[in-house]
């Protein structure tokens, strides 16, 4: 079912396509391997965790917000500085038995909520990555990248 999930909604499949590290668990969308510096300024990876709104039990609707959820350490810039212009808060949460998070993110785009997830997680995922590659440019968003 998370495959065909995947594959009939075009922006999950867009950022399948595209070698992000997608899982579906019930409503929610996962996308691990993302890397983002430490408070010790290392890099590390974590999970976006990204609330899906379902049209149907096979479409989903356009996210209904700006927000998402984070599983790890504080997110930073290449300084060591928490990216406190994203964290809301980072008080852990259990989302599902499944899904424990650590952080929840506002990053409220121009026109107001993102058009769709392809769009919402690339954004959070280049905010989070562009400081890692600060450090080395060869971390990833998308370790399913076909070559």
């Amino acid at each position: 079912m998370q495959q065909q999930l995947i594959s009939l909604n075009s922006d999950l499949n867009q950022l399948f396509v595209e070698g992000y590290d997608l899982v579906v668990n019930g409503g929610y969308l996962l996308v691990h391997h993302i890397p983002y510096v430490t408070l010790s300024k290392q890099i590390n990876y974590g999970t976006l965790v990204c609330v899906l709104t379902y049209a149907s039990p096979s479409k989903i609707s356009p996210p209904v917000d700006h927000t998402l959820y984070f599983v790890g350490e504080t997110p930073c810039n290449s300084d060591g500085v928490p990216l406190n212009s994203i964290i809301n808060n980072s008080q852990q949460q259990q989302l599902t038995v499944e899904i424990l998070v650590n952080h929840y993110f506002s990053s409220r785009p121009l026109s107001g909520n993102y058009a769709n997830y392809f769009e919402k997680i690339r954004t959070y995922a280049e905010i989070l990555s562009i400081h890692a590659k600060f450090f080395d440019n060869s971390v990833t968003t998308k370790p399913n990248k076909k070559k």
